[in-house]
């Protein structure tokens, strides 16, 4: 997955505040302990082990949720929520835990320790929201990487193939596009110019698609097209606009770019690579009866 500008900025921003939520989470702990000691020193008269246990271990488990987050790989809200969160949490915890041998006031039982757990568990919880649309998001990114062309933004070979699997009951005509001469565009024109006529074809050829169509670039020059029905008649007509669109695209004065296309339709019971072995080979006859024209197997 590419890391944007924004996205990077943000890592800097995270990096920034790593050490300042660390350092100030050592230090609130620490000033509540040894305030809490200098201030209410006398012990309480009943210490039971299992509730300092598991005051202990509570906190123990917040802390080490704390550490955890500073190493995390997450977005800046987020990290910012989650460290507010645990900060809080972790210090009613050390309140809940310093009353278990101290006698303490009355006012921090009822109102701090509950205050800062409850504030704490609140930021957190919404850190975790924010944390979880995160990865719901780079999840949803990197499935439409998976499946799309990094260049020309269209479906990619691996898409194409399965879309195809999976469509194998009903008719369907397949469509194969090599660009003509392409190597020689990059030779002449350089390999800039050739990616931006691939970018820009892809893009004509995108808006003129019916929507029930599949259009994916299977490797370098070399684009399919996905249409529902066996209508020759319409496969013919969209092959015609097919060639006059790339015609659209300037290479220099008085030379255009131009394509070849080989179409197959499929027949029942026919396997799918078997459609598409037909289409090459229509597309094959295509380019050596002159190029600039589509040819039905």
């Amino acid at each position: 997955m590419k890391y944007s500008d924004n996205k990077l900025q943000q890592q800097t921003a995270k990096n920034t505040l790593q050490p300042v939520f660390s350092a100030v989470f050592v230090v609130t702990l620490f000033l509540i302990v040894t305030s809490y000691i200098y201030f209410y020193p006398e012990l309480d008269n009943s210490i039971f082990f299992n509730g300092v246990l598991t005051d202990a271990i509570n906190l123990l488990i917040v802390v080490a949720i704390f550490i955890i987050v500073q190493r995390a790989n997450l977005s800046v809200f987020a990290y910012v929520n989650l460290s507010i969160g645990l900060l809080l949490w972790s210090a009613g915890l050390t309140f809940d835990l310093l009353d278990e041998v101290l006698i303490q006031p009355l006012f921090i039982g009822i109102y701090v320790e509950d205050v800062l757990r409850t504030a704490g568990m609140l930021f957190t919880c919404y850190g975790l929201k924010l944390t979880i649309g995160d990865l719901t998001s780079v999840q949803q990114q990197l499935s439409k990487e998976l499946i799309t062309d990094y260049l020309t933004q269209i479906a990619n070979r691996q898409f194409f193939y399965q879309y195809m699997q999976k469509n194998q009951s009903a008719p369907y005509t397949i469509l194969l596009i090599d660009i003509d001469f392409f190597k020689v565009i990059n030779d002449q024109f350089g390999h800039d110019r050739g990616d931006q006529v691939l970018i820009e074809l892809s893009s004509l050829y995108a808006k003129a698609l019916p929507n029930n169509s599949v259009f994916a670039r299977l490797g370098g020059e070399e684009f399919a097209i996905y249409l529902p029905g066996d209508d020759r008649p319409k496969a013919c007509d969209l092959s015609e606009q097919l060639l006059s669109l790339a015609h659209t695209i300037e290479l220099a004065a008085n030379r255009t770019v131009s394509v070849s296309i080989g179409v197959s339709f499929k027949a029942p019971g026919e396997a799918f690579n078997e459609v598409v072995k037909r289409a090459d080979q229509a597309l094959y006859k295509a380019k050596n009866s002159g190029r600039s024209q589509y040819y039905i197997a």
